[in-house]
């Protein structure tokens, strides 16, 4: 609909409404504002409940009892540890889908972030870090949670909307007044929440031509520098914008050692870890030697999907490095063993 057309309609419908002509100006203004950026026109809460399609006071009890919509479950990290997910129920997780595709999806994010945006992989993010003098990785302390209720409804006032519309849409996001790990509209919301900062760091690692990428919580710094003096100073732009580095996970690594990148070592050509291919290479060994049903018993896995997962993790590094014969060949070994499996059944 040309802006025009939904202009005149509006001023009938302030009209209908008996709005002074102050309110109507306003709020035409606050609708073309929304129109010039392809966003969706919300006058109010009770307005998005309209366009999402489900009862207003419905939407209100997923906004302000969010204990009522969510489930806890928790998975395995890549340390040992437990991460706590809150996997919100299907109706939440309807209209946390309709934010996502309708306003947020439309919302560019910075060219620095490498996760949660279409035609971006880990991949991209650890190709560009390739053959360095030095690469630093540094972790964000708590990330989903770092980010609140109130980060969220400013994002929603940047774009554009009612104060009274971003909160409630906030709340819509939100678990506990922060941004929950399972939600599908967290991964945007942290891209979003940290451009300004993207912004602020890149601004001092252009100036000393240092690359820069964030893949979610991971950042990583590559090129000839001090690795001291550039932890110091991300650390305090960290700092100063609300979030922590996790001491813990930082790394420095030179030319000389191992340089890895989300998983991926840098060095020369992208290959997958050592560990994690010795990890897989193993596991294709004893099943060789010993049998599936032996292997899974002896390792106490009860996984039904086993061979899927092992799968996964071959695919994993072909997609790093499509040229690596070793796991072709792991790769037709398990394929044809799953169909084995299959016509067994």
């Amino acid at each position: 609909m040309k802006w025009e057309v939904l202009k005149d309609k509006i001023i009938k419908e302030c009209k209908f409404a008996n709005k002074s002509e102050k309110y109507t100006s306003a709020y035409l203004e606050y609708c073309r504002k929304l129109y010039e950026k392809e966003l969706p026109i919300i006058a109010s809460p009770k307005h998005f409940s309209l366009l999402v399609g489900i009862d207003h006071e419905y939407v209100c009890k997923m906004a302000y009892s969010q204990n009522l919509f969510y489930r806890s479950f928790k998975i395995n990290k890549s340390n040992g540890k437990k991460r706590e997910i809150k996997e919100p129920l299907p109706d939440l997780k309807y209209v946390q889908k309709w934010i996502l595709n309708n306003i947020l999806n439309k919302v560019e994010v910075s060219d620095y972030a490498k996760a949660f945006v279409k035609n971006r992989t880990l991949k991209h993010n650890a190709k560009f870090h390739k053959k360095q003098n030095v690469v630093v990785t540094l972790d964000i302390k708590d990330f989903f949670p770092s980010i609140t209720l109130y980060d969220v409804a400013d994002i929603f006032k940047d774009l554009g909307y009612f104060e009274n519309v971003a909160l409630f849409l906030a709340n819509l996001c939100c678990y506990k007044k922060q941004l929950p790990q399972g939600a599908p509209t967290s991964p945007y919301l942290s891209n979003l929440r940290f451009r300004k900062i993207d912004d602020s760091i890149s601004s001092y690692t252009k100036e000393l031509n240092i690359r820069y990428t964030r893949y979610a919580d991971d950042m990583t710094f590559s090129g000839d520098f001090n690795p001291h003096q550039l932890i110091k100073k991300i650390s305090d732009i960290i700092h100063n914008s609300g979030f922590n580095i996790n001491s813990k996970k930082t790394r420095v690594a030179y030319k000389n050692a191992r340089q890895e990148v989300t998983g991926i070592v840098v060095n020369s050509h992208m290959q997958v870890s050592k560990n994690k291919r010795r990890d897989i290479r193993q596991q294709v060994y004893y099943i060789k030697k010993f049998g599936l049903d032996s292997h899974l018993t002896h390792i106490q896995e009860t996984r039904a999907n086993y061979l899927n997962h092992l799968l996964g993790q071959i695919n994993f590094c072909l997609f790093v490095n499509p040229k690596d014969n070793e796991m072709k060949q792991y790769f037709g070994q398990i394929k044809d063993l799953m169909q084995k499996q299959n016509s067994d059944d």
